[in-house]
């Protein structure tokens, strides 16, 4: 069993032995087609203009940073802060020097601009980490201009859900991923949070991801990790264990595996 656990490891991925855990999850997550459609959908809500000055929160990789800088280009600017040195360190190290975004080291709860200096912000699956995601969201109210927009997207833990004939192993893997993350719910909670920071035209849009293969599934969720951790506290038998990993691997065989779930993109004006 790894101590890196992508659920509750990316708070605090620079105390990490093993980065590339990291980096090698939200590279397949990019790679993967609804993640490339919603996030192109993201970038047509967002409306970035040429000139611009936007601001990525929980960059990460910077790919999504690279990619509205080349949508602003020539004479927009892209700014991307991330808690992790590691992750940042990477981004900048595949980021052009002279045309790509800047990156910068900063909380999301505390960001170090000015008030009303930037014309967009947008945080895409870094809520879900962050303890005190309202302390981010009103941030980013504070630095956005009047007429500004911002973009978050997350998802809703609680629609987490893989079909499975063991309902009881099933539920106890599904509550144990979903409950590790700091704020499971956020998805459906980024309504009330952008209205509460005084955003307008709250718009709402749902998504859902949905995995047909075990393999797949078990990379991006971790999902044989949380049934071995399952099994170690005593919450599930071993052979149970053996039991719903061999029923999900014919399941994937046969055509039957399905690992859903919702996510929400919310975009308000300031």
């Amino acid at each position: 069993m790894s101590d890196d656990y992508l659920a509750t490891g990316f708070p605090s991925v620079d105390a990490s032995t093993c980065t590339g855990v990291y980096t090698q999850c939200l590279d397949l997550l990019d790679s993967l087609p609804y993640f490339k459609t919603y996030k192109a959908r993201s970038d047509a809500l967002l409306d970035p203009r040429a000139g611009q000055t936007i601001l990525e929160v929980g960059c990460g990789l910077g790919e999504d940073a690279r990619r509205l800088a080349d949508l602003i280009a020539p004479h927009g600017r892209v700014i991307g802060i991330d808690r992790s040195r590691r992750l940042l360190a990477e981004a900048q190290a595949r980021t052009s020097p002279t045309t790509g975004p800047a990156f910068l080291q900063a909380d999301a709860r505390a960001l170090p601009f000015a008030q009303a200096c930037v014309d967009r912000c947008r945080i895409d699956r870094a809520l879900q980490h962050i303890a005190q995601p309202q302390r981010v969201i009103h941030e980013m109210a504070r630095v956005l201009r009047p007429g500004g927009r911002l973009l978050a997207y997350d998802n809703d833990w609680g629609t987490f859900a893989l079909s499975s004939s063991l309902c009881e192993a099933t539920d106890i893997l599904q509550t144990r991923w979903s409950r590790a993350f700091t704020n499971p719910w956020i998805g459906r909670d980024l309504p009330r949070y952008l209205l509460d920071a005084g955003f307008h035209d709250v718009l709402v849009e749902p998504s859902v991801s949905l995995f047909r293969d075990f393999a797949l599934a078990d990379r991006v969720y971790n999902l044989s990790e949380t049934l071995a951790r399952a099994v170690r506290d005593g919450a599930v038998s071993p052979a149970t264990a053996e039991a719903w990993r061999a029923e999900q691997t014919l399941l994937s065989r046969t055509g039957g595996f399905l690992c859903s779930l919702t996510a929400y993109t919310v975009v308000g004006t300031r």
